[in-house]
């Protein structure tokens, strides 16, 4: 075990996650020279991060953790698949994909949660994606943590649910009833040509914050803020990045019924890439070229 897996242990069981939480995403925003150096050097190792696909690689250009962790790739490093109606907006590993039934979504087996609560209590959000289908992908640590946009889309609304942020890997998922729908999360919804699609950016334990491209980073108070960008015309392409986490999430895709079928590799335990396909016309279309990593383990963490 790691100096930096080492660390993160004893502290997450000596301190309260919201208390760890803010205290984490202080420290490493914080420029701290040659300990800063050490902390990403000590992360690469740990988490076997892949150094070639990195767009910056010089490690002492970046003066906070912070910096590293939300890196950028290089160009060409996530193909987009065109075939594809949408693809994966990040990487990550797939927990839970299929219908929404009954208004209810699978967050692990024997456990299930509400869309209307997932997306903030508004029937009329929920509405869009009743009997729609749905993808939740986990992000690692070890994972690239900018989101891309999964369809080419105008931003309609967000709708920011101030909550928890307990952890969302594997242990926890299976645990704790209605993870999703205590943790914070911002519910960003887009219009598309397969009609109304959200990509639900959810919050967990370590993570310093959540960001956007259109608003910056998602300022936490203690009501649900709801802001209307219909007039905005903001529109974003298939691929076009909408936003990071700083540390380990979830983003959960939603979208309408008849929008489209889940490819037919997607299930629990895959790992997925960014641009890769997510929603197809006809599951039997899926890419071939949809490889199954070996990374799966990363959901334990």
């Amino acid at each position: 075990m790691t100096f930096t897996t080492a660390l993160l242990k004893v502290v997450q069981f000596i301190t309260p996650f919201t208390t760890l939480t803010s205290l984490s995403a202080k420290l490493t925003d914080v420029p701290m020279g040659k300990f800063t150096q050490f902390l990403i050097r000590n992360f690469i190792k740990t988490f076997n991060i892949n150094m070639e696909e990195i767009a910056n690689k010089d490690i002492l250009s970046y003066k906070t953790f912070n910096e590293f962790f939300i890196r950028k790739l290089s160009e060409g490093e996530r193909p987009i698949d065109t075939e594809a109606l949408a693809v994966s907006p990040v990487d990550g590993t797939i927990g839970q994909a299929g219908a929404i039934k009954n208004g209810l979504l699978i967050q692990a087996k024997g456990l299930d949660y509400s869309l209307k609560a997932l997306v903030g209590g508004d029937k009329a959000d929920s509405n869009f994606f009743e009997d729609g289908n749905f993808a939740c992908i986990y992000l690692s640590p070890s994972n690239y943590h900018r989101i891309h946009m999964p369809i080419d889309g105008t931003l309609v609304k967000t709708i920011h649910v101030p909550g928890e942020l307990f952890p969302v890997g594997t242990r926890n998922i299976s645990n704790t009833k209605n993870l999703y729908t205590r943790n914070e999360r911002l519910v960003c919804i887009f219009q598309t040509q397969i009609g109304h699609i959200a990509v639900v950016m959810v919050g967990a334990a370590l993570v310093g914050s959540i960001s956007t491209t259109w608003d910056g980073t998602v300022v936490r108070r203690k009501g649900i803020e709801v802001k209307d960008y219909s007039k905005e015309n903001l529109r974003y392409k298939k691929g076009d990045e909408i936003g990071y986490f700083k540390y380990g999430s979830t983003v959960i895709v939603l979208w309408e019924k008849d929008g489209g079928v889940l490819p037919l590799d997607i299930e629990p335990g895959l790992a997925v890439k960014m641009g890769r396909s997510l929603i197809m016309e006809d599951a039997a279309e899926s890419s071939k070229d949809n490889i199954k990593h070996s990374d799966t383990d990363d959901m334990n963490n």
